[in-house]
């Protein structure tokens, strides 16, 4: 079972063993060409990286951090598995 972070009662549902999911934003900054990633869903997420390997492996090392950080019941075994993917946009 997968749920939204944002959504009521996701706290409840992770420690019976729901996946909760998180949308992460990933841009590249051609000024300063590096890869940006930042989530409406984490509070304190914005990581940025030369590489987007590197990007995944920061995302995957801050979200366990973040959630026990931004929550005050402590959620046991928390952990990351970013699966990333792709929504092209054209304008």
């Amino acid at each position: 079972m997968k749920y939204p972070l944002k959504f009521p009662f996701s706290q409840l549902f992770a420690r019976f063993g729901a996946t909760l999911t998180i949308n992460i934003d990933c841009i590249f900054d051609d000024e300063a060409h590096v890869f940006i990633a930042t989530s409406h869903d984490i509070q304190g997420l914005v990581l940025e990286a030369e590489s987007f390997i590197e990007l995944i492996d920061e995302v995957e090392e801050a979200i366990p951090n973040l959630l026990n950080f931004n929550h005050t019941k402590r959620m046991p075994k928390t952990s990351a598995d970013v699966i990333f993917r792709d929504h092209i946009v054209i304008v």
